[in-house]
């Protein structure tokens, strides 16, 4: 017959009894729980893989389904909530905010090689050996060649200055 030709575990399975069929149930969820995340990133479906774990284990023990639902669920969301709350005060409390690049210039002190206008759209600082396009910040400031300025913000590929009052830095 056809339930002769079935493995042992498919016969178990198809019989009926769970002995075997919630433990394989958990151990979906987990695969499942691994896989959503591996294709999102998002650091959120990877809190139900520990919580189908568990209760796969658990599911060798407890046969009743109930309990099995209760622990994965009550598992699952006190991890998410830490990893949400506690976790990521944890980590993110060790990484400084590194400013790179144009972000880096900002309150540096530039020297102008081309007077800056806005009205002309013109200027050009030179800073760290680099030149950059430059403005001003307020239209009435045309700070000339070899005058200092600050670095206020950058807007786009543009560095927006101030002139600097004694010259120098």
């Amino acid at each position: 017959m056809f339930w002769n030709s079935l493995l042992p575990m498919e016969a178990v399975l198809f019989a009926g009894d769970f002995s075997l069929g919630f433990p394989l149930l958990w151990l979906g969820v987990l695969v499942l729980a691994l896989v959503v995340e591996g294709i999102t990133a998002e650091m959120v479906s990877i809190w139900f893989a520990p919580g189908a774990f568990v209760t796969m284990v658990l599911s060798f023990f407890v046969d009743d389904f109930v309990i099995q639902l209760v622990t994965f669920a009550a598992l699952s969301v006190l991890l998410l909530i830490l990893a949400k709350t506690v976790f990521k005060k944890k980590f993110t409390a060790r990484s400084k905010i590194s400013l790179t690049n144009a972000d880096a210039l900002v309150g540096q002190a530039a020297m102008v090689e081309e007077t800056i206008d806005n009205q002309k759209e013109q200027g050009v600082v030179k800073i760290n050996g680099q030149l950059w396009t430059a403005r001003c910040e307020r239209d009435e400031d045309k700070p000339g060649k070899g005058q200092h300025v600050r670095i206020v913000r950058v807007a786009g590929s543009k560095l927006i200055c101030t002139p600097m009052t004694q010259g120098r830095p």
